[in-house]
């Protein structure tokens, strides 16, 4: 057996290393086959378990938005979040300060080899186009896998036709995934529709924003009727993660959404090009509603298929208070049961699961704790915390609210019954909220507190300047060493995106019963009231409205970013950001106050330039020739 088992692993390296090789003159548009290997194509289709490691290893392509030591993030060492309105990073390292901030990013640092002395620097999550394996990054590495199972796993002769269907499907999503975050980040991208040889003509241009997705579209729909429904509980320790029909669904949702937005779907490009020709890819031509109604009937198709189906619903409160409205967000998000005991395998609201690796003291105490709550990451901004409602889903804007931003803004003051917490609950499992639970203690964040932030949250920041409300969300307490969460997983997409997104289409098509219906699913289950009961709303007003909501529901899971580009917000990159400061005075009151953040202050709050809306293809990749035309700007 043992015999037996190292022969597994030596073909597990070999398989590897086989898919692993790239060509050096082509960018990631080769996907060849290299000669003289021990480990044939033969040989690794030979079995069902052999096929599968190949799928199994695509997977890794997908990258998660919880921090980890030794992989690349959302941005580097920071997360997404600290890029937009609703989070700053006050850290004197790390891409957000080095690259963002500081307006440095182009298209010669935009992907760096894990061998470059500036590869610590890259930015290389957010921006794909380019593989660092050892740094998680292996977008066009899995696209070639897939191609490569999709061209030989009918030879596998162990594996049941319709066991084979289903691993093509998933390899065709994975492809998809990809090719959606690499449109989501680029706009139009060049076609890998199949597996390169070294004789093949390797011109691969970048295909127009309409012929990207109606590419990534087919993909989807060949698909989805391969895919299983859903996952059963029983099977969910071996199958969790892996793409269910729901969630291609899903991802076809937030793919038509995006491209349907103001950033490509406009009556004129957000920047020029020097031809019409050269920005139809990064602009649809014109203004069209058919692709709002396309989006909505994506997300439809979900939402009823669900319906009849099962097995996908929102987390709901077992008790209609502030405990059971924070419960069920938590366990929507991640957590089944208690948050510091039971990790989730499955919530009923997650339909992109994506897990990598279950090694939690790298990646919470090693990064999460250490980068946001110990040097300066993910402090929550002013803006972001005034987002968030009443208790009753009331603005703090309206006067009749009672919100008094110098007495008890967060609403939890106090210990015991004392504590109102009269805002929004998902405000306070977002961000940490002065005397709040956490840890086996009350958060402790005024700023003249004299202890240590030693991750319990109970002191100042190390970092000079930064604010007292910091990240809770993905933040699980422990004591000292002791660290809960071994299963680690982050939601790329829930149900809730699904609802919002259908409300945002409907509004945008003047269907507005429909958007409030869909709103109010999301709200009421923490208890706030019917949209339609705040105000009266015109349809732009309440797709504002919607990204608001949006922001509330899906901090921190890298949602904002992309709804400040497709949206051109571009008052969300251009306001000055501001910090909220607790100091306790000597009679044991709070004061509250909302300085200008200066720290790390960000060149886009002066020179704010519509490029960043789309990000630079690498310089490397332009200069290989096979038809890579830069984004405007860069």
């Amino acid at each position: 057996m043992k015999h037996i088992k190292y022969f597994k692993f030596a073909l597990l390296a070999m398989v590897i290393g086989f898919f692993a090789t790239s060509c050096e003159d082509i960018g990631p548009g080769a996907l060849e086959k290299p000669d003289g290997q021990d480990v044939t194509i033969d040989t690794i289709f030979s079995s069902t378990e052999y096929a599968e490691r190949v799928l199994f290893s695509s997977y890794r392509s997908l990258r998660s938005g919880i921090l980890k030591n030794g992989r690349s993030h959302a941005i580097g060492q920071d997360l997404q979040e600290d890029i937009t309105d609703l989070s700053h990073t006050f850290k004197s390292w790390g891409t957000a300060m080095t690259t963002y901030y500081a307006g440095g990013l182009n298209s010669a640092n935009s992907h760096v080899t894990s061998s470059h002395p500036d590869a610590w620097l890259a930015p290389m999550c957010i921006l794909p186009y380019g593989d660092v394996p050892n740094k998680g990054i292996t977008t066009f590495k899995a696209i070639r896998n897939c191609h490569i199972l999709l061209d030989h796993v009918h030879k596998v002769p162990d594996m049941s036709e319709g066991y084979r269907e289903q691993l093509k499907a998933e390899a065709r999503v994975i492809i998809a995934y990809n090719m959606t975050e690499l449109f989501r980040n680029y706009g139009g991208v060049p076609m890998i529709g199949k597996v390169y040889s070294p004789d093949d003509d390797f011109t691969n241009p970048r295909m127009t924003v309409e012929a990207t997705v109606d590419s990534i579209v087919d993909i989807l729909d060949k698909a989805i009727p391969n895919l299983p429904w859903q996952f059963s509980e029983a099977d969910m320790s071996n199958l969790s993660g892996r793409f269910s029909q729901a969630g291609a669904m899903a991802l076809k949702t937030r793919l038509l959404l995006f491209a349907a937005s103001p950033l490509f779907n406009s009556p004129e490009p957000y920047m020029a090009g020097t031809s019409r020709e050269e920005e139809l890819l990064w602009w649809y031509g014109n203004e069209d509603d058919s692709r709002w109604q396309r989006a909505a009937d994506a997300a439809k198709a979900l939402i009823d298929k669900i319906e009849i189906e099962g097995g996908y619903a929102l987390e709901m409160p077992e008790t209609n208070d502030v405990w059971g409205y924070r419960d069920a967000f938590r366990r929507g998000y991640y957590f089944q049961g208690n948050f510091s005991i039971s990790p989730s395998r499955r919530s009923t609201e997650v339909l992109i699961s994506i897990r990598d690796g279950y090694e939690s003291a790298k990646r919470w105490g090693g990064s999460m704790y250490d980068s946001n709550l110990n040097y300066g990451g993910a402090t929550c901004t002013d803006e972001y915390m005034r987002m968030f409602p009443m208790a009753d889903g009331t603005p703090i804007t309206d006067p009749a609210s009672g919100w008094n931003e110098s007495v008890d803004p967060l609403g939890s003051e106090g210990s015991g019954a004392a504590r109102q917490f009269n805002r929004d609950p998902r405000l306070y499992e977002t961000m940490q909220c002065l005397g709040d639970d956490w840890a086996g203690a009350q958060v402790q964040t005024w700023k003249n507190n004299q202890g240590g932030w030693a991750y319990h949250v109970r002191g100042p920041r190390r970092s000079n300047g930064s604010g007292s409300t910091v990240i809770r969300k993905f933040m699980p307490s422990f004591e000292f060493g002791a660290y809960p969460v071994k299963d680690h997983h982050f939601p790329y997409i829930r149900l809730p995106e699904i609802y919002l997104s259908y409300a945002e289409a409907m509004a945008k098509l003047g269907n507005m019963g429909e958007a409030y219906t869909y709103i109010n699913k999301v709200r009421s289950r923490v208890g706030l009231k019917n949209i339609e009961d705040v105000k009266a709303w015109g349809p732009d007003e309440l797709v504002q409205q919607i990204l608001t909501e949006r922001a509330c529901e899906f901090g921190y899971e890298q949602v904002r970013w992309f709804d400040m580009t497709r949206h051109k917000l571009e008052s969300a990159f251009t306001q000055n950001l501001h910090n909220v400061w607790i100091e306790k005075n000597a009679d044991g009151t709070f004061t509250y106050t909302y300085p200008e953040i200066k720290v790390n202050s960000r060149l886009w709050w002066n020179f704010f330039d519509a490029k960043w809306y789309l990000l630079p293809f690498p310089l490397n990749e332009i200069q290989k020739g096979y038809g890579l035309i830069q984004n405007p700007g860069w």
